[in-house]
């Protein structure tokens, strides 16, 4: 059986909050990371409301994005860590 995703509980160790990391396969060719924020026992508080989602188009992407959003939380702030991936990179202009 082919893998369909991954999953990874996650501690943030400044703020002790609790996160949940998923990367699921949308489509043939399209793979969505999130981020979810945890209670205590893992639970995520919105399934149908990621904190954060980003969808990429290969596979060893998606998964190198997940490893980096599971080492980022871990150690650095929260906060931090949603808005690199919220704010539009420098290279892109912004929409009007």
């Amino acid at each position: 059986m082919r893998p369909k995703g991954l999953f990874n509980r996650v501690k943030n160790k400044p703020t002790r909050r609790r996160f949940l990391v998923s990367t699921i396969r949308k489509d043939e060719d399209a793979f969505e990371t999130a981020v979810f924020v945890a209670n205590f026992f893992y639970m995520p508080r919105s399934l149908s409301r990621p904190d954060l989602a980003i969808v990429t188009r290969d596979k060893d992407e998606a998964w190198e994005l997940h490893y980096k959003l599971t080492v980022r939380l871990t150690q650095e702030h929260p906060i931090r860590v949603m808005q690199d991936y919220l704010e539009p990179s420098p290279a892109e202009p912004a929409q009007d």
